[in-house]
């Protein structure tokens, strides 16, 4: 299925055009921000002062953070920076608050409804979390580097607004088709504590026709991953997002949808993830022996599709609205059948632990058509967890860009699938 790449940014994140600003780059800040090169506070606090940078909140809308000593309090100012949305008609601001130490992390309130919450995490990096309550609810990561204190050094160290946790690299294959030797495409953020560490494997979901070089990320659950000290790849299958080869389109052209060619796409998609993971096993931070499988709509289906092809690749699945094709095409030409079918024969492999997410208001399947679907999968003995959630604004299938539903579940994944040594 489609997907929509990037979320709408919260309202919440709108900031007045009036308040009196300095660009640095495109963050700005207050003119009267400038933290001591010697820290007046020896507490802990001390850790967090300067000016942090270099992420964007929903990979749109470019981000900094300066921590200082208020001169007539003695306690912690931090002000969070915003460019322009890159994406959506949101103008550049701060807002500055209060900030305290609560278990370790700075807090802070930005309003009555939103609080800020940082964490340094074991590279020296800042992790950040803001959330939302209200009358509809927000959560959104980032992972800021700290900027330099000089001057005139961080006056310009924000303006590299392009900035981010990641990296592109390149996974070598060859075209089982062809037998040449071609390049997939991959985004890799790196992990925050030394190798060899667990790794996270995502796959996207199906490219939108003439769009086919969009790179798909899912960066909230990312973020969320490295922040806990793993490594994540998120692949581009042949054909998307810059990767070589010939992409077998989600619609075929020459003909109805049949079983026949599923089954092609998927011995494709599933060769695609075999040169992936034999890339990263390669790489001295990487754990080979702890790799998770996680995707989102047709990229969840590869995920257990693929623990269930090769059993011993992972450790396990987590599969956000996954599915072959939407509920009316396979209704219409594959009797409702198909991807029930595949999640069964998966089912009777696959006795490692998998998570499967979807929303309730899924725009491609139903909340019945999916039950049927882990129903299928529990009786042919499969390990399996299912939530279906209610709430997911517009459309239940872009689940995986808002947190705020699966951040608990997904934690607890992460330390179960962590302790397993």
């Amino acid at each position: 299925m489609r997907s929509i790449r990037h979320v709408c940014l919260v309202m919440w994140l709108m900031l007045a055009a009036t308040t009196a600003t300095v660009a640095r780059g495109q963050i700005p800040l207050p003119r009267d921000v400038g933290t001591t090169a010697e820290p007046r506070v020896h507490d802990g606090r001390e850790r967090y002062l300067g000016v942090w940078g270099r992420d964007a909140w929903s990979e749109s809308r470019p981000a900094a953070v300066e921590v200082e000593v208020d001169s007539s309090t003695g306690g912690l100012t931090v002000t969070n920076g915003f460019d322009r949305d890159h994406w959506r008609p949101f103008p550049s601001g701060f807002l500055r608050s209060a900030g305290r130490i609560e278990n370790g992390e700075l807090v802070t309130a930005l309003s009555p409804v939103v609080t800020g919450r940082y964490r340094l995490l074991p590279d020296g990096r800042l992790f950040a979390r803001l959330e939302r309550r209200g009358t509809w609810h927000e959560v959104r990561y980032a992972i800021f580097e700290r900027l330099p204190t000089e001057p005139q050094a961080r006056a310009a160290a924000p303006a590299d607004t392009e900035a981010r946790p990641w990296r592109m690299v390149d996974i070598p294959m060859t075209d089982p088709g062809t037998g040449r030797p071609i390049t997939l495409k991959a985004t890799f953020y790196p992990p925050v504590v030394p190798g060899p560490v667990p790794l996270l494997l995502m796959n996207h979901g199906d490219v939108t026709p003439g769009v086919e070089s969009l790179v798909q990320r899912h960066g909230e659950l990312a973020r969320l991953f490295v922040s806990r000290g793993w490594a994540v790849l998120e692949l581009m299958r042949r054909g998307a997002g810059g990767s070589g080869g010939t992409l077998l389109p989600e619609i075929r052209r020459d003909g109805p949808l049949t079983a026949e060619y599923g089954d092609r796409r998927m011995a494709s998609d599933i060769a695609d993830v075999d040169a992936a993971l034999a890339a990263v096993r390669a790489w001295p931070q990487i754990d080979a022996h702890r790799i998770l499988l996680g995707g989102q709509s047709r990229g969840g289906l590869i995920a257990i599709e693929y623990l269930a092809a090769r059993p011993e690749s992972a450790l396990g699945a987590i599969n956000f609205s996954g599915g072959a094709w939407s509920e009316a095409d396979e209704r219409t030409f594959l009797q409702g059948r198909y991807t029930r079918d595949r999640f069964a024969r998966a089912g009777a492999v696959i006795r490692k632990p998998t998570l499967w997410l979807y929303g309730d208001n899924d725009r491609y399947y139903s909340a019945p058509f999916i039950q049927s679907w882990f129903d299928a999968y529990r009786a042919a003995g499969g390990d399996g967890t299912l939530r279906i959630v209610s709430g997911v604004p517009r459309n239940g299938h872009d689940l995986v860009f808002h947190p705020d539903f699966w951040e608990s579940t997904m934690l607890d994944m992460i330390t179960r699938i962590t302790d397993a040594k």
